[in-house]
């Protein structure tokens, strides 16, 4: 009888090598800290320059990846989103928090969104509107900074130690007067961030509005989404927040609890945020 061969050896027969060092190229993408370069990818990826550049064009045809023309850099594009958004994790954590969304929408009527930490950025996984005329906007698949935004917050301040020292830049682009420039200043906030267990920004990131944010966490007490309130200024005020803020928290902690597949009294959670 003929020897047969390690089971390992065999499939290594069937590997298309090509496809699996694309798909390399895009794991480096997506779980780099922010976009990268083409010589930045080429040195992690230990490859031809012009064979990574192949396969990043390969990959921005079909939409897994976005190029930035200005700063010629690369980071993860829509196509992903919706590839997952198909079946899959996110679409399952889109369906376990739309519940709360809507109820959360029909008490404040406010805007509210679920956001996910994509290369380096929140990425908005759902948005429900509010009603009235005059409301915040988010889009669906849209992305935005860490560092103005509240849903930014809240997943540096519920990231380990190490994954937020990477996933903190060193420059703090400003987006208004409000934006918080200082790296120090910012690690400061989340530190207060991890003890209230919520993220507010007051125009930081678009003038005349506020955000509020509180973690999804998984069993680590790491966030593995958010979901926010967001709305006009004008109709921000103490009583406003406190409410706000004991809502999120009642619905976050509810949904973290369904993840993990743990039971739990969500009311416990609905107590009054000083």
């Amino acid at each position: 009888m003929a020897a047969t061969e390690p089971e390992s050896d065999l499939d290594d027969r069937y590997l298309v090598q090509p496809v699996l060092k694309a798909m390399q190229v895009l794991q480096l993408i997506c779980e780099a800290a922010e976009p990268l370069t083409l010589n930045q990818l080429v040195r992690e990826a230990g490859l031809p320059k012009t064979t990574v550049f192949r396969y990043l064009k390969t990959l921005s045809t079909i939409g897994f990846i976005e190029h930035d023309p200005e700063a010629d850099r690369y980071r993860p594009g829509l196509g992903l989103w919706h590839l997952s958004h198909a079946s899959g994790a996110y679409e399952t954590l889109r369906q376990v928090c739309r519940p709360h969304m809507k109820r959360l929408r029909q008490r404040f009527n406010e805007t509210i969104n679920l956001g996910v930490l994509s290369g380096g950025e929140v990425f908005y996984l759902d948005v429900l509107e509010s009603e009235r005329s005059l409301r915040m906007q988010s889009s669906i698949g849209a992305t935005d900074a860490l560092h103005s935004t509240s849903l930014g917050k809240v997943f540096l301040a519920f990231s380990p130690p190490e994954r937020r020292e990477l996933l903190i830049p060193k420059t703090l682009p400003r987006r208004t007067a409000n934006t918080i420039t200082d790296r120090v200043a910012l690690v400061e906030q989340l530190a207060i961030i991890r003890t209230t267990g919520y993220a507010i920004e007051i125009g930081e990131n678009e003038e005349g509005s506020y955000c509020i944010a509180t973690p999804i966490c998984d069993s680590r007490n790491a966030a593995v989404a958010a979901m926010s309130l967001s709305a006009p200024i004008s109709r921000y005020d103490e009583g406003a927040r406190q409410a706000i803020c004991a809502g999120l928290i009642a619905a976050t902690n509810e949904v973290g609890r369904i993840l993990r597949g743990e039971v739990g009294d969500a009311g416990a959670d609905a107590k009054a945020v000083a």
